[in-house]
């Protein structure tokens, strides 16, 4: 029970990263770069905290941790954060929380298995089928029609999703997720300081409820959430740990609709079911390979 009710609460935190980010650039009126910014500097200042703590710990006979975790990442890495970040934000303005994240899942998975193919691996018939399905479900969410989400917005969440793949994929050399998640998130930090520079003079003030969803994002469900999930992770198989995320885009629609009252659509119930399903037939079919 403990093991699910820390599970459970990791993956609200991640849901609750689309909902911020709605709340905060449609509810109350922040623009993007402002939200990127402080989203990511407040993580950044968080994992620093977590470093100091030790509730982040350094492994033994390696250094000091903040050797560790400058080792543990990469500016590749930092820099695919940054592009997540920024392009989920930019995507937000207009795209509805669920959908958001359903895309943004999507894409995540045909990043992983694109790099895969690009580097000589073949997914078996099995694989190849749950992405197949995947795919027409995510083509007719984005198909036109008057409940589809905005074309441009889908796309820059397409955008975010690789980019969170290309993160994913930079850290495969690292042995400490929580160190390299530090270390990522504080060379993210210095395209997050230009960023709040360039927001100083492109955007206008927003409400002081909008800078409390930008840090309760960044501080709480990034990198909070990140560093919990990582506790979690180990006691779960990779694929188990990947099919239990799809839970993320179904929890969003539910805070989705008591938080911000966003219509949950017929379109997007009946495109879910072959995006979910054909990812999480993927998965399992990676796992019997």
């Amino acid at each position: 029970m403990r093991l699910f009710l820390l599970t459970l609460f990791c993956l609200t935190l991640f849901a609750l990263n689309s909902i911020l980010c709605r709340a905060a650039l449609i509810t109350w009126g922040m623009e993007p770069l402002q939200y990127t910014a402080v989203r990511s500097l407040s993580a950044a200042a968080m994992l620093a905290l977590l470093c100091l703590s030790r509730i982040i710990r350094p492994q033994e006979n390696a250094g000091t941790i903040w050797k560790q975790v400058w080792q543990q990442s990469s500016w590749a890495g930092g820099m695919c954060l940054f592009m997540y970040m920024l392009s989920f934000s930019l995507a937000y303005v207009s795209i509805p929380s669920a959908a958001g994240t359903l895309i943004l899942n999507i894409s995540v998975q045909f990043g992983m298995v694109g790099w895969g193919i690009y580097q000589g691996l073949n997914p078996n018939r099995r694989q190849v089928s749950g992405l197949a399905i995947a795919f027409v479900g995510l083509a007719a969410l984005m198909s036109p029609g008057l409940t589809a989400p905005p074309l441009v917005s889908s796309l820059l969440m397409v955008v975010a999703g690789l980019a969170w793949a290309g993160y994913t994929l930079c850290g495969r050399a690292s042995t400490s997720a929580p160190l390299a998640t530090a270390g990522n998130f504080f060379r993210c930090a210095v395209a997050g300081t230009i960023t709040a520079l360039l927001a100083l003079f492109l955007e206008g003030s927003a409400h002081p409820m909008a800078y409390l969803c930008a840090l309760g994002a960044g501080a709480l469900a990034s990198a909070l959430g990140y560093t919990l999930w990582y506790s979690v992770v180990p006691r779960y198989s990779l694929v188990g740990s990947s099919i239990i995320q799809l839970s993320v885009p179904l929890i969003t629609a539910v805070l989705a609709v008591i938080l911000l009252a966003e219509p949950i659509t017929l379109r997007l119930v009946l495109c879910s079911i072959p995006i979910l399903g054909g990812i999480c037939l993927a998965l399992l079919a990676k796992k019997n390979a």
